[in-house]
């Protein structure tokens, strides 16, 4: 009985590893899609910020890769994934986004990156961060 048991718990291991490293995968392209949009994001405020001219190229293709960082993050946080969309939309036209608007949606990009780092290293952020 105990060899049979074994035996099974044996066979499933294949599968097990297989759906750690499917997950695992999905999970890094989650949050590689989300670190693309919100680097790409500072970049283009950091250029804003040394007197670089607004671009609508630019704002329309930040738009782009948050929806596309939406898609793959809906199967880690739900939530996070709507802050995405939402980025998206502020990004197709930011003039008509008031500053209440943009708190309300919770797209404020720092906590945009409070949640993505959340997600990078659960374990280690919420110890590191538990009593503040």
């Amino acid at each position: 009985m105990l060899e049979m048991v074994a035996e099974r718990l044996t066979a499933l291991l294949g599968p097990l590893r297989a759906m750690s490293k499917d997950n695992r995968e999905m999970r890094d392209n989650a949050l590689r899609a989300i670190s693309h949009a919100l680097n790409e994001t500072y970049i283009y405020y950091r250029g804003l910020d040394r007197g670089q001219e607004r671009s609508p190229e630019i704002e329309d293709q930040l738009s782009r890769y948050w929806a596309a960082a939406a898609i793959p993050i809906r199967h880690l946080d739900h939530g996070l994934a709507m802050i995405c969309e939402h980025k998206s939309e502020y990004w197709l036209n930011p003039e008509q986004w008031t500053p209440e608007q943009v708190s309300e949606f919770g797209i404020e990009l720092e906590k945009v990156r409070d949640n993505y780092r959340k997600l990078l290293r659960p374990f280690l952020y919420r110890k590191k961060y538990k009593n503040a």
